[in-house]
């Protein structure tokens, strides 16, 4: 296993189980495969001990966002409630999201796409696969939503 922080707004990997699982920025995980601890330190994914040292905008992020939420509740307690998730994860201009605005280029989607494939699946192909969707199906992938008539929704 290894404990990595995760640097980007979220991270999926899958556990010992065999579950899928999504780390948002500032999460502390154990990575246990070895093609998802690859894929994180391909895609940067993972903070080093520079991004995590005081001061730094990441160290700041983590601060706030554990201020902000208060003291963890120990885990497992079904007495306790389950924390929110971050809103802003994800979302245009959050700290950290690298994946494009909606209203980028649809090339802007397909290298974006290109460049969350899995480890299993190689470039030409995912390259060839993402030409053949739409910008619109490209974001709902990304786990971006467009409005019903193929439009992003309005600001």
């Amino acid at each position: 296993m290894a404990e990595k922080v995760i640097k980007h707004a979220s991270f999926w990997y899958v556990t010992a189980e065999g579950v899928h699982q999504t780390a948002l920025r500032g999460d502390t995980v154990d990575i246990e495969r070895p093609e998802d601890q690859a894929r994180g330190e391909r895609h940067g994914a993972f903070a080093t001990k520079e991004d995590l040292a005081a001061g730094t905008p990441l160290a700041a992020y983590i601060a706030s966002r554990e201020a902000a939420a208060g003291p963890v509740p120990a885990a497992g307690d079904p007495a306790d409630p389950e924390p929110d998730p971050d809103p802003a994860a994800g979302e245009e201009g959050a700290i950290g999201s690298d994946r494009p605005a909606l209203s980028a280029s649809k090339g802007d989607w397909v290298a974006y796409h290109v460049a969350q494939r899995p480890d299993d699946v190689d470039e030409d192909t995912a390259q060839a696969e993402a030409e053949g969707w739409t910008k619109a199906q490209l974001a709902e992938r990304a786990g971006r939503q467009y409005g019903a008539d193929g439009d992003p929704p309005s600001s």
